[in-house]
């Protein structure tokens, strides 16, 4: 006969826990993390308790005439219902009658999947998106052994994930941000399920994205204006890494923080990619290649189209521009590392004295991590690309646009990075509120503003006026780009002159009195 029960197994003992009887039989109460109360028999040797399951299963025989257990549901009510379908689907067998659902349940999920990559492939997904989807979904039924597609539950998948995030990052564990990338490839194959009428309704739909905030693994840091001119400079000198030659490094890192553009679109580059003689120098990343499965076309910066305009002029038209595997084997993050520490070292060499030494090596300067367990990985580049806008006052959308992102909260909160002495400059900016006793100043005398930079030295204080600062932050091109002034969202938008030219003044979004590309061009 067909029911639903709670399977136990035996455990140690917890602490606290209280001997009952229940039914005749010796048991404990105790209290599970959460604070539910648990009843659980003990052993016969009264060693151990028989802890019961938080999923209920079924117990049934199907249309073969084999015993069958799986798992259902944690709530009791919708395990019922589950059985109930379970047994129609039996009875319809045991009738004759079969459909896509019922025969792709007893199929191997190994076969789904291969089925999945292949569908991914026609759709023209990247391969390696593809494979790294595939495999996140594999290891997922590894962990929580499933093994068909009747097997699948999002109870097991939700502890799995949890053990996982639980573990140290040395033992195979992973913070919020592994996880929600898990849980979004198993709903893209749950909901190809669904459209391939695999399943009724997607396994994993019930399945939730963490917060990211709580626990961030591997946190980035945007290089500063000396650090990507030093790194640049020890790459044109560095030896070749793998194919790459160091002259082409240093070009691609260039690239890289000029555009935005992540490691696989970089990698997919050629000289025919480049279109140098529009009015507007572009860039474009195939549909294939580009991470949103779209056609990019991007604007270049002026001086980044005169520094590589040479460069391009030297390469076959349809050869790689960056030959290797570094993209695809994940390898950008070690080669950026590599010259960050050739680059470091040079630096350190410039102490004039033993105390300048000593303190340039305590300093974090271009340290490939810094003291706040920030990295200058390759994508930190991109990372940078985007700050760099956004100080320099660029509208919320048009960033957007450029970093090719779907939500402004990605472009803004993930990758738009401020200082705090760059919120302390957006703070002595606001009016000063009047007062008769000159308590209330609104900017610090430029004597008691003090500073340092990344290296340790002084800075000189600013001492420029509001309308200086304004005019320092004008972003070289960026109209030229937009094609037009824009509907001024995000800011009031005002057109003055500046240094004898035309640019756009606005009241938000300004939060650095720093060019962004500041000793690179």
């Amino acid at each position: 006969m067909a029911t639903i029960f709670l399977p136990t197994r035996p455990r140690a003992l917890p602490a606290g826990a209280v001997p009952v009887t229940h039914q005749g039989r010796p048991a404990i109460r105790y209290r599970r993390r959460g604070g539910k109360v648990v009843l659980a028999f003990l052993t016969e040797d009264g060693t151990k308790c028989l802890v019961p399951s938080e999923t209920w299963h079924a117990r049934y025989t199907d249309a073969n005439g084999h015993a069958v257990v799986e798992p259902l549901s944690e709530n009791k009510t919708a395990a019922q219902r589950m059985l109930g379908d379970i047994l129609k689907r039996v009875a319809e067998e045991r009738a004759g009658v079969r459909t896509p659902q019922t025969v792709a349940a007893r199929q191997p999920l190994a076969d789904r999947l291969a089925e999945y990559r292949r569908h991914l492939s026609d759709a023209e997904a990247v391969p390696r998106h593809a494979d790294q989807a595939v495999r996140r979904c594999q290891v997922v039924f590894d962990g929580c052994h499933f093994f068909r597609l009747a097997d699948v539950d999002a109870g097991p998948v939700e502890r799995w994930l949890a053990d996982r995030r639980a573990l140290p990052r040395a033992g195979g564990g992973f913070g919020p941000q592994t996880s929600n990338h898990y849980v979004t490839s198993l709903k893209a194959f749950g909901n190809w399920l669904v459209a391939t009428d695999r399943v009724p309704a997607n396994p994993f739909r019930r399945l939730t994205k963490l917060n990211v905030e709580t626990d961030t693994r591997h946190i980035r840091r945007p290089p500063t204006d000396e650090e990507l001119t030093r790194l640049i400079a020890a790459a044109e000198v560095g030896s070749p890494y793998r194919k790459m030659a160091a002259a082409d490094r240093a070009q691609l890192y260039f690239v890289a923080v000029m555009t935005g553009l992540r490691a696989a679109e970089l990698d997919s580059l050629t000289p025919a990619s480049f279109d140098m003689t529009a009015a507007t120098p572009t860039v474009t990343v195939e549909a294939r290649r580009s991470k949103r499965k779209k056609k990019d076309k991007l604007p270049l910066h002026p001086d980044l189209a005169r520094r590589i305009a040479p460069w391009l002029a030297e390469k076959g038209r349809d050869a790689p521009l960056w030959p290797g595997k570094w993209a695809k084997q994940f390898t950008a993050a070690a080669m950026l590392k590599r010259d960050l520490a050739a680059a470091r070292a040079v630096w350190i060499d410039e102490a004039t004295t033993g105390e300048d030494r000593a303190r340039r090596e305590a300093s974090d300067f271009l340290a490939y991590e810094d003291a706040g367990g920030g990295k200058a990985d390759f994508h930190s580049l991109r990372h940078r690309f985007i700050t760099s806008m956004v100080k320099a006052g660029v509208l919320p959308k048009d960033a957007m646009q450029l970093a090719r992102h779907s939500t402004i909260t990605l472009t803004m909160d993930r990758y738009a990075h401020v200082t705090f002495d760059e919120m302390a400059l957006a703070v002595a900016r606001i009016p000063a509120l009047a007062s008769s006793s000159g308590v209330l100043s609104g900017v610090l005398p430029a004597e008691e503003r003090v500073a340092t930079d990344r290296t340790g030295e002084a800075v000189k204080p600013q001492t420029r006026t509001p309308a200086e600062v304004t005019a320092s932050l004008a972003f070289p091109g960026i109209e030229d780009f937009r094609g037009g002034s824009g509907s001024g969202e995000g800011g009031i938008r005002t057109l003055v002159t500046v240094a004898g030219k035309s640019v756009f003044e606005t009241d938000a979004f300004n939060h650095s009195a720093t060019s962004p590309y500041a000793g690179i061009i």
